[in-house]
């Protein structure tokens, strides 16, 4: 399903902080964020899952007015990793990621069998079965940081949004999660929009790019038109240096002078 936002203008306490920002994310794309701390990234995800309220909005999925919604609905619409773990009870990391079923269980239900086999395989897909049984406030940031996406991979939204999904993860898990979740827009549809920081990842593995500034959405488009030298230079304000690399994806090094 496609995820499609309308002039998204949020302030905290009077200070605007997004200013009409809107975006496209066709079905089955991978969206990048990327802007400097404080450009409005988490906040925008966080108005798009219904955490925050913005003074005006229009969130569309599918071309289904989500914003109109419950929460359980919006929930089976939008799924969220958010950019810190925020489970620090003694839970395992199976009950953990079963918690993603919760838009789809009535009342009081409890997860069943299939509800059991659906976070198997969240935790299969990301190589981190082996922490099924481990207690979350017992593993590493990184390893809490799959269990967190698992959670979301098993709530099985058509839409995820991903803060910073590679916090905590080593130089691997990084590029094994980014490109797990590329291939899961590639086969079964899934729409993805992350906010991320490294654009060499960024350049790996998305399909179309949102340049965010002090709250403004000032570029987007397809990955290869706007990641470029010029436009990631402004956004970071230092220069960089773009190079190709052998399978012709781009690379971008800062140019900087370090003194011994």
């Amino acid at each position: 399903m496609s995820l499609v936002c309308t002039n998204i203008t949020f302030a905290y306490n009077g200070t605007r902080v997004l200013h009409q920002v809107s975006l496209d994310v066709p079905k089955g794309s991978f969206c990048a964020l990327l802007g400097r701390n404080g450009s409005g990234k988490t906040t925008l995800l966080h108005c798009l899952c219904g955490i925050l309220h913005p003074e005006s909005e229009e969130i569309m999925v599918d071309n289904n007015p989500v914003h109109l919604v419950n929460g359980t609905a919006r929930a089976k619409c939008i799924s969220l990793v958010p950019q810190e773990s925020d489970q620090i009870f003694p839970f395992t990391v199976l009950d953990l990621v079963l918690m993603g079923r919760n838009p789809h269980l009535s009342g009081f239900a409890m997860p069943g069998a299939e509800d059991e086999k659906t976070a198997w395989q969240a935790l299969e897909l990301l190589g981190a079965a082996h922490l099924a049984k481990r207690r979350v406030n017992q593993i590493s940031g990184g390893e809490r940081q799959l269990a967190t996406v698992a959670r979301a991979l098993a709530q099985q939204a058509p839409v995820m949004l991903l803060d910073e999904p590679t916090n905590h993860l080593d130089f691997h898990n990084q590029y094994h999660l980014l490109y797990q979740i590329r291939k899961l827009c590639r086969d079964q549809n899934l729409t993805v929009l992350a906010s991320m920081h490294n654009p060499n990842a960024v350049a790996a593995v998305a399909d179309r790019v949102v340049l965010l500034e002090a709250g403004h959405a000032v570029a987007q488009g397809d990955a290869e038109s706007v990641l470029t030298q010029k436009q990631l230079s402004r956004l970071y304000g230092m220069p960089l240096v773009e190079s190709r690399l052998t399978g012709g994806q781009k690379h971008f090094m800062p140019v900087m002078e370090f003194r011994r």
